[in-house]
This record gives C-alpha cells, structure tokens and sequence, in this order.
C-alpha cells in the first residue's frame, strides 16, 4: 500500500497539506478566470469560496499537525493552538494569532455548516465573496511561507525546493483591478 504522508522531511510519499493547497489554488485560478469573464454573474461564487476556503483551511491545519512544535500524545492539538505555539517558537509576525484566528472560524464555518436555530452558521458565510476568498487565500500562503521558512532554518531538516510564490497566481492581481 503507498502511504499519503510522510512524517520525516525527506520522504518520497505524497504530501497531503501541498496537494490541498494545490487544489485550493487550482479551483482560484477556474474562479478568478470566470469572474473576469462574467463579473457579477459568476456562477455558484459563494459555493466555489467556501470550497477553495475550506480546502485552503484543511491545507493549514493538515501543514501545523505534521509540524506541531510540541506535539502530545493522543489528539492533535487545534490549529489556533499549534499556531499561537508555532509562531511564538519561531517569532512569526507576518500573519499575527488574531487573523490567523479569524481564518480558523471561518474555514470551521466552512466545514461545519448547517442549520443552526439562529441561522448563525449561514449568516457567517454570507460576506464569503470573492475578495474574502482571495484574503484568506494570500493568508493562508503566508502561513505557509513562514512554515517552511521555520523548516529551513533547521539545518536536520530536508525539504524539496517548494516554492509557495509560484503556487500564488498573477491571476490575484487582475482580481485586485478588476
């Protein structure tokens, strides 16, 4: 059986976190090159938004469980947590714990969605548009930079050349002028 993980740094098995960020940046570019096209009639925004969020939010929390700086015996720990224990060890200020948090509820909005008394899991993704969706896009690839920058740091790790830049596309940029 091929495995779909590798815990060590040097491995030749997939890497599940890459090929969710992968997919969440394959599903943007389909999104941002329809918009272009048909603007304000782009079809199933909000749909395509919470799929490329929680894709992007399973990619995040996928990348901090295989990299907890403290990791404990049993469950893994909440991503909020591995994150505020992740950026305190490696002193990341690019993406503070607040944002992080925030993109946390939002992609735990994506993936428990459903009918609340008080239509509160609906109403958090009603303002999942397209410039939400590129925020927690461009986000969830600084938490990525400073991952594998923390990674590279460590001279006992071994990390192929993942060059999280060139998984950013251009097509962010006609989206911001569009």
């Amino acid at each position: 059986m091929r495995k779909y993980y590798e815990v060590s740094t040097d491995g030749i098995y997939t890497n599940l976190q890459l090929y969710s960020l992968v997919q969440a940046q394959r599903y943007w570019n389909g999104l941002v090159a329809d918009h272009l096209e048909r603007k304000d009639a782009t079809e199933d925004l909000i749909e395509r938004c919470v799929f490329i969020v929680a894709t992007l939010g399973l990619s995040i929390s996928q990348l901090l469980g295989q990299n907890d700086p403290a990791p404990r015996a049993g469950r893994i720990a909440a991503p909020k947590d591995i994150w505020r224990r992740f950026a305190s060890r490696h002193n990341v200020v690019d993406v503070s714990t607040v944002e992080f948090d925030q993109f946390i509820d939002i992609y735990d909005a994506c993936r428990h969605f459903g009918v609340s008394p008080d239509d509160f899991a609906h109403a958090r993704l009603e303002p999942l548009d397209l410039d939400a969706t590129r925020r927690w896009y461009e986000l969830a690839h600084r938490v990525w930079f400073e991952v594998m920058k923390a990674l590279r740091a460590d001279p006992q790790n071994v990390i192929e050349e993942v060059d999280i830049d060139s998984l950013k596309d251009l097509s962010l940029w006609y989206v911001s002028r569009a």
